[in-house]
């Protein structure tokens, strides 16, 4: 009995310190040879993954985002713009607006040159807008979607005004444009949809979201929401569409 005793004792002994000596020797194990910096330069840090919880309100927070468009308008000394929207449907304007605009549609943000002429009631509502950017004038996401624009094709060469028509618009928005000569002006719209897509976010069951068309942009087969759909964050690995 002793002897079994005295045997257990050793054996554990003998596997804590091969446990000890495993610790160690992972311990004294040569790192890999860092890559050469310039000289005068901090090594650049591995940006960390955010985790669950964060990446969960960070979606949520794209998916409220895409509720809302709000943009600041300054024209030149020809620009009167007035429209009230409540729908396609029911919707009254009139002006002409050349000038800049700053702010976000969606999560989407930047700035532009815009050249805006409507005018119309209802359905019968006519609208000309040619707007144009840079590369560095407006977001990743911007450019990628295209929301400023009408097609995705435009990003490719974005140095000219492009046409934008009021059937470019979803048509169950509702907001109001206001530009008055040398005055700052204000573009705000709330998208209905977007907020009924934000209350349904909350509710992970496959087939509750209807999921947008999407545009293929690159050849690594990037797949992006089509303009002025609704969009959905988060739930690429849970939902999956051809």
């Amino acid at each position: 009995m002793q002897r079994q005793l005295v045997a257990i004792l050793l054996v554990g002994l003998a596997a804590s310190l091969g446990a000890v000596a495993s610790g160690a020797a992972v311990a004294e194990k040569p790192a890999a040879p860092a890559v050469a910096q310039p000289e005068g330069e901090e090594p650049e840090a591995a940006a960390p993954k955010p985790g669950p919880l964060c990446q969960y309100l960070r979606d949520r927070g794209k998916d409220f985002l895409d509720i809302f468009n709000l943009k600041l308008a300054l024209g030149d000394s020809s620009s009167f713009l007035i429209h009230v929207r409540a729908t396609r449907l029911l919707q009254l304007g009139v002006g002409h607006f050349v000038g800049t605009k700053v702010g976000f549609q969606g999560t989407s943000s930047g700035t532009y040159g815009e050249g805006r002429t409507e005018g119309g009631i209802s359905v019968f509502y006519w609208a000309w807008i040619g707007r144009k950017t840079t590369k560095n004038s407006i977001s990743e996401d911007a450019e990628k979607t295209n929301r400023f624009f009408g097609r995705v094709e435009d990003i490719q060469d974005a140095s000219t005004y492009r046409e934008f028509y009021d059937a470019n618009r979803p048509w169950h928005t509702v907001g109001v444009a206001l530009s008055l000569p040398f005055l700052p002006g204000i573009e705000a719209e709330i998208n209905p949809a977007e907020a009924v897509d934000f209350a349904l976010s909350f509710i992970p069951i496959r087939g509750i979201r209807i999921p947008p068309p999407f545009y293929k942009i690159d050849d690594k087969g990037e797949k992006i929401p089509a303009p002025n759909s609704i969009r959905w964050h988060g739930q690429e690995e849970f939902e999956q569409y051809d």
